[in-house]
């Protein structure tokens, strides 16, 4: 087997779970994930089986869709409700309008500056943060830059103090922190109280598959569900090479870059991952740079 699987994964299990609970189904060996949920979040999990797996650190760079469901007022150490409770301030929270909530939308639009929560996968000093915060130790991750393309309210209960929102972010984006910061904005705070993710890396809600629905089937009809590895790069510049190129650069033969180099000048100076193609089938990936040409990054045999 090899290429992209929609799954739809379910609250509870980790990601990594999703993928040992597919691994026993399939019999498959080699499967990733890209763009890890957390385990009470649920939505589009794409897996990778195979050879796909080799371009899994391509494949998650588009934009993602999210609905999330924030409770104002409560404030927890993991920015969520499945948190300690640092605060609860909901009797404030309950004179906030839908007209303050929308006011402050626009403060995380665009282009905005985020510092990752402190029970989060990123890495500080090698170590994981939330293994920092697990052991009584403060430690904060750098701020990083990331994309909010579109904010949307679509309800809020005004009386349980919870509100439904849209959000289409860039990658690195979390959602429960946006949660968080709103609520430090708006005054009384917030936390994060559902994530669903609609959609990733090209694939849809409204196409997943779920792990019953795997479950009923055989590995025929599995390996039908899957999308080629190619379907996972978005809009990667393509490369296409003759035969003779094709052999050399699946060979990662030197000779390869040499004679590209000789015929193929992107216009940009700039640096770019290229998807290699022989015809339609994907070879593997290339990388150009204006000091040394093309160069074989990912071979997939």
């Amino acid at each position: 087997m090899n290429g992209r699987l929609n799954l739809l994964k379910p609250a509870g299990p980790t990601s990594h779970d999703c993928v040992a609970i597919v691994r026993r189904m399939t019999g498959q060996r080699k499967i990733g994930h890209t763009g890890t949920l957390d385990p009470n979040a649920c939505g589009v999990l794409p897996l990778c089986l195979g050879k796909a797996t080799r371009l899994i650190e391509y494949m998650d760079q588009a934009e993602k869709i999210y609905r999330c469901e924030a409770m104002l007022g409560l404030q927890t150490d993991t920015q969520d409700i499945w948190g300690t409770v640092l605060a609860d301030n909901r009797q404030e929270a309950a004179a906030l309008s839908e007209e303050a909530i929308l006011g402050a939308f626009p403060h995380f639009m665009g282009e905005i500056v985020q510092r990752p929560p402190s029970y989060s996968a990123v890495k500080v000093n090698g170590r994981r943060l939330y293994s920092y915060a697990r052991a009584g130790i403060e430690v904060k991750a750098e701020e990083r830059h990331i994309t909010v393309h579109d904010l949307r309210l679509l309800r809020y209960d005004r009386e349980s103090g919870r509100f439904l929102f849209e959000i289409c972010c860039s990658k690195g984006t979390y959602v429960r922190t946006i949660c968080h910061d709103l609520g430090q904005l708006l005054g009384p705070g917030a936390c994060m109280s559902f994530l669903l993710r609609t959609r990733t890396s090209g694939l849809d809600i409204d196409s997943a598959v779920t792990l019953e629905d795997l479950a009923g089937m055989d590995r025929a009809d599995i390996e039908a569900l899957l999308q080629p590895p190619s379907a996972g790069l978005g809009e990667m510049k393509r490369l296409a090479l003759s035969e003779r190129q094709a052999v050399l650069f699946e060979n990662g033969n030197p000779a390869f870059a040499q004679e590209l180099n000789a015929v193929k000048q992107p216009k940009s100076n700039e640096a770019e991952t290229c998807a290699v193609f022989r015809e339609e089938h994907l070879l593997g990936i290339a990388v150009y740079t204006p000091e040394r040409g093309y160069q074989v990054r990912k071979v997939l045999k």
